[in-house]
């Protein structure tokens, strides 16, 4: 004869390897994300994860962490400006190192006067140049790599313009 009885989750178990309370999680993958929102008392690793969002589950969340798993609308996702900053003068340069997404966009904008252009070179492996910018113009690039999130990134960014022009860059993750 069959037991057909529920089986009782302690508050202590785990079901599909999350905390009960976070387990039962609606799945409707194409239109949300999974965000790790971390608690007061969260433990260091959940607290630089915190805002992060995911295409899949990300896995269990610690013992005893007051962080939690939540799913979000896809437009509800604002990704954050991680890097910002002015350019000026003639082959000025900026380095920046940051945690992000699997994807950043940086944008370039021209403040002039003068005609100028940039080159950047990510991950020390890709290089990406922009045309000549006229005074106002802006020209953005995407960027991608695998790996678990929050992903390191390095941008060296190297200004092209006349001396006494400037320049500004964010970078988008």
């Amino acid at each position: 004869m069959e037991d057909n009885r529920g089986q009782h989750i302690g508050e202590d178990q785990l079901v599909h390897g999350l905390p009960k309370h976070m387990a039962a999680v609606a799945s409707d993958a194409k239109n949300t994300y999974l965000e790790i929102v971390s608690g007061k008392d969260a433990c260091a690793t959940c607290k630089t994860m915190r805002g992060m969002r995911f295409d899949h589950n990300p896995g269990p969340v610690h013992p005893h962490c007051t962080c939690e798993i939540k799913r979000v609308a896809r437009q509800a996702w604002q990704r954050r400006v991680v890097a910002a900053n002015t350019l000026q003068g003639y082959e000025d340069t900026a380095f920046e190192r940051f945690a992000a997404g699997q994807v950043i966009t940086i944008e370039l904008r021209n403040l002039g006067p003068f005609p100028a252009a940039f080159r950047l070179l990510v991950d020390r492996m890709e290089w990406r140049a922009t045309r000549y910018l006229q005074l106002g113009d802006e020209q953005s690039f995407d960027f991608s790599k695998f790996g678990d999130t929050p992903v390191t990134w390095e941008v060296f960014l190297f200004y092209l313009g006349g001396e006494g022009s400037s320049a500004s860059y964010s970078i988008i993750g």
